[in-house]
């Protein structure tokens, strides 16, 4: 195998199938000089097993190798298979999947970068390498994101970059419902992007030595947000329009279509909006809890109360303090959010 200087990091819970799926795409990736890490995050459905066994077949058959980790497992020395699988125990959420990618990764001294991508997207051949030439061509550049492309509808965008702003708890994807014939310009995209699309994003080594892992308090949602702010202004963030990934968007978390969200994704997108505007603008805070009590009347008046509820515990959880894992009708935990970023 070619010396690794991109590491992809691949988080899975539950959904072995698109995770392998998505494996099938990065073996026909123009670009030789990868390793791929893939962190199951307490699945306990077999999604190990059926990830070790599409390696056993297919990845053998192609003459690349693989590892299997254990939870907690340290590297000796810097990894040295094509295909890495991490067998957690329990859920970290989507930054702490990551986190354990990025640290195994780093293991390695050669690594320069690493492609976070999500298990339900398939990748095209040269994905990777336009991530790459963007990010050459800006040193100060710590993260670029891909064109998100629906899985379902190959002709329409779901997004090239994501805005946000705090003081009012609002966003919005950019470039949502465009074709690839019809993107917007680099330079319009990038001046008012605020983060890359989560589901593909390339980070290089420099930003992630200066800037820590991602801020695993979250959860789910933010974290490319708040990795974005944490660089700032040593590190801008970029597009990288000709890296095409197809996403079929929220296979694991219940996000699929217009419709309302799952109560999963409705409360971490809630209270995190919460969390990043006490961190980065905290007298944005009580038009955030507006917003909040304005969306539960809303949930109220359409006569779902589920909504409400799932609205109301996630201001609820905001105030008392408390941190979750998993549904939000789960446990309480109580970790303190990490404060070594640096």
């Amino acid at each position: 195998m070619t010396e690794p200087r991109i590491a992809i990091a691949i988080v899975n819970w539950r959904n072995a199938a698109d995770t392998i799926a998505c494996l099938e795409s990065l073996q026909h990736l123009v670009d030789q000089d990868v390793a791929v890490i893939v962190s199951d995050n307490g699945s306990g459905d077999g999604s190990v097993e059926k990830l070790v066994a599409w390696a056993d077949g297919t990845l053998a058959a192609s003459g690349r190798s693989y590892r299997l980790w254990q939870d907690g497992e340290q590297p000796a020395a810097p990894p040295c298979d094509y295909l890495n699988i991490i067998a957690g125990q329990r859920n970290l959420g989507f930054a702490g999947g990551n986190n354990l990618c990025i640290r195994l990764a780093l293991a390695d001294p050669g690594i320069e970068g690493v492609w976070l991508l999500n298990n339900d997207t398939e990748v095209l051949p040269d994905s990777l390498s336009a991530l790459r030439a963007r990010m050459a061509e800006d040193p100060q550049m710590g993260i670029c994101g891909s064109t998100l492309v629906y899985h379902h509808d190959k002709a329409t965008v779901q997004a090239v970059a994501g805005r946000y702003d705090i003081a009012r708890g609002a966003g919005g994807e950019i470039g949502q419902g465009a074709t690839l014939a019809t993107l917007p310009s680099r330079a319009e995209v990038e001046a008012q992007m605020s983060y890359p699309p989560g589901a593909s994003m390339l980070a290089s080594r420099r930003f992630i030595d200066a800037v820590g892992l991602m801020e695993e308090s979250y959860f789910l949602y933010f974290e490319e947000l708040d990795w974005t702010l944490r660089g700032k202004p040593e590190f801008t963030v970029g597009w990288a329009p000709g890296s095409v990934v197809f996403h079929k968007e929220g296979g694991s978390i219940g996000t699929y279509g217009r419709g309302r969200p799952s109560d999963l994704s409705l409360y971490y997108n809630l209270v995190n909006r919460l969390r990043v505007a006490r961190r980065y603008q905290p007298g944005a805070v009580p038009t955030n809890m507006a917003r909040l009590i304005a969306i539960a009347a809303k949930y109220g008046l359409k006569g779902d109360m589920r909504g409400v509820r799932t609205v109301l515990h996630a201001l609820g959880d905001f105030l008392g303090g408390r941190y979750r894992t998993g549904a939000w009708l789960s446990a309480s935990r109580t970790p303190t959010p990490s404060k070594g970023h640096r």
